[in-house]
């Protein structure tokens, strides 16, 4: 196991207000839940924050912010500005990181000496999505993975996985390698639904890339405890509160339901917080009846 500080660095993105938002809400819970966790905001040169309060909160708690090429990756004639992950780690350093998505909150300290590993290391994704892997990894003389993963569904797959908590040993290696697993599958006519998921398809690819023995085995594949989804469709996801990491996917009813006391908690003594809370909440993708 690779020993870290107690402090981790954390990699994330700020693109727009809806990001920015959500982000300076994950950063106002993390002080609280998880204060070893320091945070690099990487910031497209094409955008920016676009909001007052988050952009005060994220400037006022990041270690650093740095600058990242704009996205240029065009599918279906959309720009896809998830890219913008991949270039953080890619313009970041040559050191242990977790990547995460700003629609993420830390509940409690995230062990960072168990998720941060001498292989990268991801969440699995909630819902199976059928890929021709075989070709994939046989095309990059790659070696299919024997492993399965269980995924927030509990449906079983090959490792599929969600790139909204990545882990990795070497931030600035990595990132160039999934650029390179993207731009392959990117030019791949035969791999489905490049729109929206290039980054996770190409994922597992890259952590192969990455590693000794060509193919994603057990140890880059952390628990579902670290990527819990909650949705509005599901009648009670209460046991997301005893996780550590919760993606409410901008759902800021949901997490007034399921974790009431942790923004209470943050509230207190945080004027700021109901700005971005109040923010956010014009992103939530609540039925009527929940708004």
């Amino acid at each position: 196991m690779r020993e870290i500080s107690d402090d981790f660095d954390v990699i994330c993105v700020a693109d727009g207000p809806r990001i920015s938002l959500a982000l300076a809400c994950h950063m106002l819970v993390a002080q609280k839940t998880c204060p070893a966790a320091k945070y690099h905001v990487a910031v497209p040169k094409d955008a920016g924050f676009q909001h007052e309060a988050a952009e005060r909160v994220i400037t006022s708690l990041a270690t650093s912010i740095y600058e990242i090429p704009a996205p240029t990756t065009i599918i279906d004639g959309k720009l896809y500005r998830l890219e913008n992950k991949i270039n953080a780690m890619k313009f970041y350093k040559a050191s242990p990181a977790i990547l995460i998505d700003s629609d993420l909150l830390f509940l409690r300290p995230l062990p960072a000496n168990y998720a941060i590993r001498d292989v990268p290391a991801a969440v699995p994704e909630h819902g199976l999505h059928e890929y021709p892997w075989e070709r994939l990894y046989e095309t990059l003389s790659l070696e299919m993975p024997q492993v399965k993963t269980l995924l927030g569904s509990g449906q079983i797959s090959p490792p599929w996985l969600n790139a909204g908590l990545v882990a990795t040993p070497n931030a600035e290696k990595f990132g160039h390698i999934w650029r390179m697993a993207s731009n392959f599958v990117l030019g791949c006519d035969w791999v489905p639904e490049h729109w929206p998921y290039l980054d996770q398809i190409s994922l597992p690819l890259a952590i192969a890339m990455f590693s000794k023995s060509k193919t994603v085995n057990y140890d880059s594949i952390l628990p579902n405890q670290f990527n819990d989804n909650i949705f509005y469709w599901h009648p009670d996801q209460s046991y997301a509160s005893n996780s550590f990491v919760i993606h409410h996917h901008y759902r800021v009813g949901l997490l007034k339901r399921y974790v009431p006391r942790i923004l209470s908690w943050v509230r207190d003594g945080n004027p700021v917080f109901d700005e971005v809370l109040n923010g956010l909440s014009m992103f939530d993708d609540a039925p009527r009846a929940e708004t």
